[in-house]
């Protein structure tokens, strides 16, 4: 990794005096002179700075003043510090550049997603990914925390789901990190680790469809008491929750109960993604409602039973986060849309401006980090399309809107970390970075202040400051490449 790493130090540009914090800032202004790194930083809540995010950083010759409205942009103005003050020394300086930043994000929602439920993550190492995302202002951790693979949470009302659904023989002939769950208390204190780094956990029960796991558990969850197994391949399954069994929402009431209790965060995912409903078809109930009303369709009764759930929301405080699927003909009210599938983009924002939701964008061309770097990167993964560091940089979540457009219906981005061929933090850190500090500037960073270029003129430094934090990441040799093509 060291070799190729200096490859990208050697090709990339001088920078000057120019500062190399990831994501960029908004607005940057020079001062002449310096300033000791040994400088006293001073404190100010500002009540001027709107944003809650949002923070001033003036550097001057003996004094450093960060002024914030609330703690998140003090936590955020101590990040870019921080990246400040380790460029420095790299370069074997003792001062700054004077300086005023004045900085706020993009989007009020800058997610990445990790994948608990098909390779589980211990504690530890869930919480060595905060740090590292924090830092690059991320404000949200998705938890896809139940699968047909596997269910990681403690529901104390239903024990069998992780007796049971907690664990596999194998997946896929991986015998690593098939076991394991959560305690509420063991996720209750790492909401709190999280918190105090600006990062909130969004909690996601995947329902009706991706639900093996807890059907293995309680068959009774599916239309006709299916016995099975956790699922130990990748795939769809036909093994939904039934829409007919009043005791499926006991049980998803239940469940969105005790997660709110152990999850402030307002927003709650519910899934609702990669659900065929032939099994519900062949219902009783369906049979009778489609004799009763014959243009009644399958996705009809998945709009029902997304307003079923959100029901249990509403009586929780939390809005719903869900998988956008184009054929499902309406969703509750206030429910914030994922765009997701690739090449859906025109029709999801289309969708979006008719039925007036906000979307969170994380479409598979931009945003899937479980996909490749480059071709023939990774093992067992060639059906996957490639997905590369310069391709995720040009990615603007609000594509061709307008910026009136963009306020009203794009609520914020995030990268997804699917976890069926990443066993372990450090191939999730392997595909996650650098990708993830082109991504946190597509969160954070107007478009005119973006600039390929000048963000790989910064990724030299950001390399080393993973590396000295014990990250693994891929190096971008391709970038070395680019470089003497163009020679």
């Amino acid at each position: 990794m060291k070799k190729l790493y200096y490859i990208l130090l050697f090709i990339t540009l001088p920078l000057s005096a120019q500062i190399k914090i990831i994501p960029q800032p908004n607005e940057v202004t020079y001062h002449k002179g310096s300033c000791q790194l040994s400088t006293q930083i001073t404190y100010k809540q500002d009540n001027l700075i709107t944003n809650p995010e949002g923070y001033q950083l003036v550097i001057k010759p003996k004094n450093i003043t960060i002024k914030y409205a609330t703690d998140a942009g003090k936590f955020y103005a101590e990040q870019s510090l921080k990246q400040l003050k380790a460029q420095v020394k790299l370069e074997g300086k003792n001062a700054f550049p004077c300086l005023t930043i004045t900085d706020a994000p993009r989007f009020a929602y800058r997610a990445l997603m990790i994948d608990p439920a098909r390779h589980y993550w211990k504690i530890s190492e869930m919480k060595q990914y905060i740090d590292v995302m924090a830092q690059y202002k991320f404000n949200y951790l998705h938890l896809h925390l139940t699968d047909d693979q596997g269910w990681r949470i403690e529901i104390k009302k239903y024990p069998k789901l992780t007796e049971i659904g907690s664990k596999r023989t194998d997946f896929e002939g991986s015998k690593r990190n098939n076991d394991g769950f959560y305690t509420q208390a063991e996720m209750k204190e790492l909401v709190q680790y999280a918190l105090e780094r600006n990062v909130q956990l969004v909690p996601e029960f995947d329902v009706p469809g991706h639900s093996d796991a807890a059907v293995a558990a309680y068959p009774f969850l599916s239309c006709n008491d299916t016995i099975i197994g956790v699922r130990t391949t990748a795939g769809v399954s036909k093994n939904l929750l039934c829409f007919a069994k009043p005791e499926v929402y006991t049980f998803m009431d239940d469940v969105i109960t005790e997660l709110s209790e152990v999850f402030p965060c307002k927003y709650f995912h519910i899934g609702g993604d990669e659900a065929p409903t032939d099994k519900w078809m062949e219902h009783p109930e369906a049979k009778r409602l489609l004799q009763a009303n014959p243009s009644l369709k399958a996705q009809d009764l998945m709009s029902e039973f997304f307003h079923k759930v959100n029901s249990s929301l509403i009586k929780n405080g939390k809005q719903p986060l869900i998988w956008m699927e184009l054929d499902i003909p309406n969703y509750p009210q206030g429910s914030i849309m994922y765009l997701w599938r690739y090449r859906t983009t025109p029709q999801v924002l289309e969708r979006a401006k008719k039925d007036g939701f906000k979307v969170i964008t994380s479409p598979g061309e931009y945003a899937y980090f479980d996909y490749p770097q480059a071709k023939d990167d990774l093992p067992n993964v060639g059906w996957m399309p490639t997905l590369t560091l310069q391709r995720v940089y040009e990615f603007n979540p609000a594509f061709n809107l307008t910026t009136e457009e963009e306020k009203e219906y794009i609520f914020g981005v995030e990268a997804t970390l699917w976890g069926e061929s990443v066993k372990d933090l450090f191939r999730a850190f392997y595909m996650t970075y650098p990708r993830a500090l082109a991504l946190s500037e597509a969160g954070w960073t107007q478009m005119p202040q973006r600039n390929w270029q000048a963000f790989i003129e910064k990724l030299d430094f950001h390399l080393q400051y993973l590396l000295k934090q014990g990250v693994n990441y891929r190096p971008p040799v391709e970038l070395s490449q680019l470089t003497n093509s163009k020679q």
